[in-house]
C-alpha cells in the first residue's frame, strides 16, 4: 500500500458517503471513512477509469434497496458493475480491491454477543460473494479488524492510500453509522 495519504493533489475531489456508489470517466481522487462499512474499488487500467461504493449492510432483504442500493454490499457491487457496463466496461475488465468491514462493537461485551453482531464481518463476507459471482477476486484488502479506517482513492491510477483511525475517531464513524441504520 502507498503512503497513508495521498499527496496534494489537483484532481477533483469526490466524497463518497454511506450508501453512495460513484464512478467518474475522468481523473478524480475519492474519499470516505469507514467503520463496519465496506467499500470496493474498481478500476479500469486501460480507459483510466474508476468508482467506489460504501455499503452499511450485508445484504438488500427489503425493497428499500431500490431506493439506494449501495446501502447494501451485494447489491452495490452489482449496482457499481452496471454502472461500468453502460460505458462498455465488462467485469473481467476491472481491478477491485475490498476495505473495511471493522467491528467496532465495544470491547467490553462478550466476545459471543460481539460475534453475533458483526456486521462488518458480514459486510466482507457479502461484498466477497458478491464480487465472485462475477467472477472478481480482489487484488488486495484491508479488512475486518477493530479500528476504522479513512481511504483515498486515485479513480485514474487505482492506487488506494489507507489510513486507520484512532480509537476515539472509531467510535465516532461506529456511532455516525449507527444513526444511519436507524434512519433507514
Amino acid at each position: 500500500m502507498p503512503a497513508q495519504t495521498p499527496a496534494k493533489s489537483d484532481l477533483p475531489a469526490i466524497h463518497v458517503g454511506i450508501g453512495d456508489c460513484c464512478l467518474s470517466l475522468h481523473p478524480a481522487m475519492f474519499a470516505t471513512v469507514l467503520g463496519s462499512c465496506v467499500s470496493v474499488t474498481f478500476h479500469h487500467p486501460a480507459r483510466l477509469v474508476g468508482g467506489m461504493f460504501h455499503a452499511m449492510l450485508p445484504t438488500h432483504t427489503t425493497a428499500k434497496h431500490h431506493q439506494r442500493p449501495c446501502l447494501f454490499a451485494d447489491f452495490a457491487v452489482t449496482t457499481m458493475l452496471e454502472r461500468f457496463r453502460v460505458h462498455g466496461i465488462k467485469p473481467r475488465e476491472l481491478v477491485v480491491k475490498l476495505f473495511g468491514g471493522g467491528n467496532t462493537m465495544q470491547n467490553n461485551q462478550p466476545v459471543a454477543l460481539r460475534e453475533m453482531l458483526d456486521v462488518g464481518r458480514k459486510n466482507v463476507d457479502y461484498a466477497r460473494a458478491a464480487l465472485a459471482e462475477y467472477g472478481l477476486q480482489p487484488v488486495s484488502e484491508d479488512v475486518l479488524g477493530a479500528q476504522g479506517r479513512k481511504l483515498f482513492f486515485s479513480s485514474a491510477t487505482g492506487e488506494v492510500w489507507l489510513r486507520y483511525l484512532s480509537d476515539e475517531l472509531t467510535r465516532a464513524v461506529a456511532a455516525k453509522e449507527r444513526l444511519s441504520k436507524g434512519a433507514q
